[in-house]
Parts: C-alpha cells; structure tokens; sequence
C-alpha cells in the first residue's frame, strides 16, 4: 500500500504545535490590519479539508489505500487551520467556534479522478501562496508557521501525485481526461493572478500562448504517464485554441 510509506515520510517531516511555534515571541505591532485579516481568511479557509475529506471517503470508499491517506492528510490541514488560529488568539483576535458551521462548504460530488486531479493541482497552488506569505510576513513567528505550511502542502501535493499516477496506471484511458482538467486549472489560476483580472476575478487579460501551457502539459503527462507516448504536441489536441476554448 502507498499509504505505508506516505506515512512514514510525512511523520518524518512533520512539525509540532505545542515544540515548533513559539507563540510568546510573536510581535503584534509588527502586523498591519490587512495582515490579520489576511491571516484569519487562510486561517478559515483551511476548513475547506471537511468537505474535501467527505468527498474522498465517499468517492473512493473502496479504495482503502487512499482512505488511510486520507486520514493523514486531514490531520495535517486541521493542524495548519489551528496553528493560524492560536496564532489570531495571541493577536487578541480569536475566531468564535460559532463562526465556523457557516464556512462548511458544500459542492456538488466530482467523479473519483476528477476530485483527486483537482486536489493534486490545489495543493501545488497553497504551497505556493503560503510560500509567498511566508517570504513577505512582516513578523517572524507568522514567517515560520507559512514556510511549514507550504512545506506542508506541496508534501501534500506529491502525494496526491503518487496516488494520481497509480489511478492512470489502473486506467489509462483516463489520462486525456485528467489533462484536459489540468489545463482549465492551470489557465484559471493564471487568470486569477493575472494584474488584468477584473473584479470577481474575471481576466481581461489575453490567454497565454498555448505553447507555455503544452510545456506543461508534457510535464504532467510524463510525471503521470512516464512510459506514455502522449507527450508530443501533436498528440495533445486539448490543447488547441479552439477545444481549450470549448472547456
């Protein structure tokens, strides 16, 4: 099982709440308002694991491999979403246990590989943002607790990596599928970073050449599919001006 040896990995690498943050050194002067409020939206955005958790154990209910990965991975988002509040509740800002029902997210169910695809791509774009966080924060403390965080994540995203690879190898025929989905993920993220990115995060700005995104295509194909002769760009009609715009 994968589970045995994702677990062993990510307990190597795991830090400690109670050992790792030393809470009485954090210098709230030190943090604008903006800053607070950024970290209190992180901080309840990372309650989103709930309804992803429910979805895998659902969607994936005999696959007993992921489900025991699952677990890990729960604990470990539960524990980033923690670390952020004691970090609000030494600020004086502590967040009500009455405001969290209301952030349960509710979406509709996703087809297995379409949800673990997604998560894949999700947990490569937090390792990112929280590192971004983490070379910007304005206090040390706050530093520390995004540069594990995305350490965190993007050990997250490898894993679901590993699992997403194993689902192409059990069914290949899904592989078109699963970039197809890449694609409107990557080209989504990048409207919504884009500077031209109106308000609700509608782009303004033109698409990317589709050369960029068939560089990374072929990377996706051949971190899934390493034995694939899908990788030429001839062979990714997904990614054609005319079907992308069609996603």
């Amino acid at each position: 099982m994968l589970y045995d040896q994702l677990f062993v990995s990510m307990e190597r690498a795991r830090w400690n709440l109670s050992r790792d943050i030393d809470f009485e050194a954090i210098e709230p002067a030190k943090l604008t308002r903006q800053w607070i409020l950024d970290v209190r939206e992180v901080c309840l955005a990372q309650l989103a694991a709930l309804r992803a958790t429910e979805m895998f154990l659902g969607g994936f209910r005999a696959d007993i491999d992921f489900c025991s990965f699952v677990s890990v991975w729960f604990y470990e988002e539960m524990e980033h979403h923690l670390v952020l509040r004691r970090y609000l509740e030494h600020l004086g800002e502590a967040v009500e246990e009455t405001e969290l029902p209301r952030l349960r997210v509710s979406a509709d169910d996703a087809p297995a590989i379409d949800a673990l695809t997604l998560r894949f791509f999700g947990e490569q774009r937090l390792s990112q943002r929280y590192a971004a966080l983490a070379a910007t924060a304005p206090e040390r403390v706050l530093g520390r607790i995004f540069t594990l965080l995305a350490a965190g994540e993007a050990r997250h995203a490898a894993a679901y990596a590993t699992y997403l690879r194993r689902a192409v190898e059990r069914n290949p025929a899904a592989l078109p599928g699963v970039l197809r989905l890449g694609l409107w993920t990557m080209r989504g993220a990048d409207d919504a970073a884009s500077p031209a990115a109106g308000v609700g995060g509608a782009s303004r700005a033109q698409p990317r050449e589709d050369r960029h995104y068939i560089r990374r295509m072929q990377g996706l194909c051949r971190l899934l599919a390493p034995d694939s002769t899908m990788v030429a760009e001839d062979e990714l009609p997904a990614l054609r001006p005319a079907a992308a715009g069609a996603l």
